[in-house]
């Protein structure tokens, strides 16, 4: 099937500041969807990013969604599940390469481009990414995270919280826990608390993530891993990965999708022929 091109320009600051969004949507995955738990209850969190400490004000916001499983949960974009969702109807329907196209223009894809997936297989983490045209998978334990509970509390979305640190992969966290909601997890990687983290955030204040919304399954609903090719990587090649592509997303395109052409326009319509994206991992080991 024919590789679609999505492309989305976010105007940061200045008069030739731009931070470009490239994806490359994987029209094919959309085919078949594996089960993997029964959806429980789904979290909503506002995250905010600080991709460009040396621009604080401008911060790029994220709407994430954990779905949570009896076993299993999942983290990944609104806009991208709404996006699957759509477009996994137009695939299943056949529909014209046309209605796609239009699809993919009104939706768009996340800014956050990983899909991740706690207790699955058993005790494992497996995170699910996409850059340029090529997909990847990391899959490692569960990690043991080192949490220091403290006295301190917080209400959050109406639940009584109390306050835990943490380091991970090179960054300081204080988190908010409740445990009215008895289930060992939260936003991206962070879990292990004897609750539900409902907000987290490193000490620098570059990643937040908060949570603005709790719902329980009401209808039969699955969460699935979409069934496609992927290369298994480490989860510091993916992120070596991530900034070769940021510094120069065109030249890597060329380089690992030949047979893409891409062409970046500004907010005024003219093209960029050569940009780069500032670059602040959550991960910095």
């Amino acid at each position: 099937m024919k590789k679609m091109l999505f492309l989305a320009a976010l105007i940061l600051s200045g008069p030739a500041l731009f931070a470009q969004r490239i994806t490359i949507a994987d029209l094919g995955s959309y085919k078949k969807m594996i089960p993997l738990d029964s959806l429980v209850f789904t979290v909503q969190y506002d995250v905010s990013i600080l991709e460009d400490p040396e621009h604080p004000d401008n911060v790029t916001k994220e709407t994430m969604m954990l779905r949570v499983g009896k076993d299993v949960s999942e983290y990944y974009s609104y806009t991208s599940f709404m996006a699957d969702s759509v477009l996994r109807a137009d695939i299943q329907s056949g529909a014209s390469q046309q209605t796609i196209n239009e699809h993919l223009q009104q939706y768009g894809f996340g800014v956050i481009s990983h899909r991740i997936y706690k207790n699955y297989p058993k005790g494992q983490l497996t995170l699910l990414d996409r850059i340029a045209m090529d997909n990847y998978v990391v899959e490692e334990p569960m990690l043991k995270i080192g949490w220091t509970i403290h006295p301190d509390t917080a209400t959050i979305c109406g639940y009584s919280c109390q306050k835990a640190t943490t380091h991970l992969y090179g960054r300081d966290y204080e988190a908010w826990f409740t445990a009215d909601i008895a289930r060992s997890d939260g936003p991206w990687k962070l879990h292990g608390l004897p609750g539900l983290i409902l907000k987290a955030e490193d000490t620098q204040k570059h990643y937040c993530f908060i949570a603005s919304g709790i719902e329980q399954s009401r209808n039969v609903s699955l969460i699935e891993m979409p069934e496609t090719s992927r290369r298994k990587i480490s989860r510091k090649e993916l992120n070596k990965l991530h900034e070769r592509f940021n510094a120069d997303p065109q030249g890597y395109i060329k380089v690992n999708a030949p047979n893409v052409t891409v062409t970046v326009k500004d907010g005024m319509g003219n093209e960029i022929r050569k940009m780069s994206n500032p670059y602040n991992p959550i991960e910095l080991n």
